[in-house]
């Protein structure tokens, strides 16, 4: 039916323009109910697809920790990419492979190594434990022959005790019937024993009192020798030759000793009166001294005369004697206290020696200066240390000569003290030696006197050396201005007496 004719236009336009409006919202209605289904259709596929991928991740979570318990890692991260980290699956894996040595990158791996490994060492514990079987058995085998010898031993044992035990009581018979014999002997010996202490203190107590009597009489019987000695000046020495010709004029004597004698030059001798009581017997009989200067035939020297007597003139026959030289024979000499043959204070112990060994004698014993003894040996001028308590002076010895002894009362520094005593001490001691060896001990001086020693003296002549004066008051000149000659009163026949000491101490022991 048309539409009435009579409508306003606003009327239509309203309706057409709702008609419109519902046919663009039908069509919107329709596009969206579409777009609904179809937005419902994919939700509908996407909600299947996720519980597909949910069920899978179950059964992935499932397995992943059914893993994790198969490997005995139960961790909760799998630890990709962190191998050190020993608190993640991966990192446990990797350090349960380390700890068991195989370098594998997988469990598998490193099982099948290890499954190798325990094949090789069941193959290898096989073949051990058959060597143990054959061991075991060739064990057995030892044991049973070890058990023979066992059995045969015990059958020896048994058959040594049985004789042992025999052999035993028969001992301990012997035994307490030598031990009975013991104790009647040590019975014996204690009594006896006793009766010896018992004799013994006795015989002490007698030999202390013959001791103390012996000492008493050895002393008097010293001091009376020393005082006969001193009266009778007994000497057993004889003369070693004679004056055969003097010549006063020219200082000079021949003497008969020569060259079958062993005379050497420079050998001095001390001249005694034909009426003498005994040469080396003191210095009274001493008349003068000579010195050999030359050897002229077996039995001729020439002598210049060192010091003579105007009182006592040398004589023709006259004998001769020095202690010092013998022919065919060496004498040994032992000296002890200072030694000075001019008295000047200093020591000639060089010289001493100097003359000693000149005159083919040695030294076999001495005491230097400092209180050391000393011992001649074999060689000349070797010295050793003689050493306490071993014997020096011996019968080969042919006089103990006795130089001058310090008074240490007069010494002031300790050390002077100690040499002294050391010097008095070994004075004593060679004494002694020279009285049990029955050597014959003399003093320097006479010593001296009969080797015909005469010391060198220095003359001063004035204006024998240009530019030389002796200062008034000047006791001795300087060496370098001595004249170096040998004073005319031992040349020739104007000739004076030896000095002898004025029992003072030496200068070397201090004022």
């Amino acid at each position: 039916m048309a539409a009435p004719q009579n409508k306003p236009i606003g009327y239509q336009v309203s309706v057409g323009v709702l008609l419109m409006g519902w046919v663009v919202f039908g069509t919107l209605v329709y596009m969206d109910q579409k777009n609904i289904r179809q937005v419902t259709t994919e939700n509908l596929k996407s909600t299947a697809d996720r519980q597909k991928i949910e069920a899978l991740e179950r059964k992935v979570r499932e397995e992943f920790e059914d893993l994790k318990k198969l490997t005995g890692n139960p961790g909760d991260d799998y630890g990709l990419g962190d191998d050190q980290n020993v608190s993640k699956v991966r990192g446990s894996n990797l350090a349960d492979i380390a700890k068991a040595a195989v370098a594998e990158p997988t469990h598998k791996a490193a099982i099948n190594t290890l499954v190798q490994r325990s094949t090789a060492r069941e193959q290898e514990r096989d073949e051990a434990r058959a060597k143990l079987d054959e061991a075991q058995k060739l064990i057995i085998d030892l044991q049973k022959q070890y058990q023979v010898r066992v059995d045969t031993q015990d059958a020896g044992r048994v058959k040594a005790e049985g004789d042992l035990s025999v052999s035993i009581k028969n001992k301990d018979e012997e035994v307490r019937a030598k031990q009975k014999r013991i104790d009647d002997l040590t019975t014996a010996a204690n009594e006896a024993a006793a009766e010896l202490e018992n004799e013994k203190a006795a015989r002490a107590a007698e030999v202390k009192a013959l001791d103390a009597q012996i000492s008493k009489l050895a002393a008097i019987n010293g001091k009376l020798s020393d005082e006969i000695d001193e009266i009778k000046k007994t000497s057993f020495e004889i003369a070693d030759g004679e004056i055969r010709w003097v010549d006063h004029q020219n200082g000079r004597v021949w003497i008969n000793l020569g060259e079958a004698d062993n005379l050497p030059k420079r050998m001095t001798f001390s001249i005694y009166t034909k009426n003498h009581n005994g040469v080396a017997r003191g210095s009274n009989d001493i008349k003068g001294a000579i010195e050999v200067t030359r050897i002229i035939d077996a039995h001729t020297a020439e002598a210049r005369i060192i010091k003579d007597d105007l009182y006592q003139p040398i004589a023709k026959g006259d004998p001769i004697f020095t202690p010092i030289w013998s022919p065919g024979r060496k004498e040994n000499f032992s000296f002890v206290g200072i030694i000075d043959l001019d008295g000047d204070g200093k020591s000639d112990r060089q010289k001493l020696h100097e003359l000693v060994s000149g005159a083919g004698a040695t030294i076999d014993n001495e005491v230097d200066d400092d209180g050391k003894r000393i011992r001649y040996m074999k060689f000349p001028n070797e010295f050793i240390d003689h050493g306490e308590g071993v014997p020096g002076i011996d019968v080969n010895t042919k006089f103990l000569v006795i130089g001058e002894i310090p008074d240490i009362a007069l010494a002031v520094k300790d050390e002077d003290k100690a040499r002294i005593g050391l010097i008095l001490k070994h004075r004593k001691i060679l004494g002694d030696e020279a009285k049990q060896q029955g050597v014959r001990v003399v003093n320097l001086n006479d010593f001296l006197s009969w080797i015909g020693y005469q010391p060198q003296r220095r003359l001063f002549v004035p204006g024998a050396e240009k530019g030389y004066k002796l200062k008034a008051g000047e006791r001795e000149p300087p060496v370098d201005k001595v004249s170096g000659q040998v004073s005319g009163a031992i040349n020739g026949n104007k000739r004076i007496k030896p000095t002898t000491s004025g029992g003072q101490n030496s200068p070397l022991f201090g004022k």
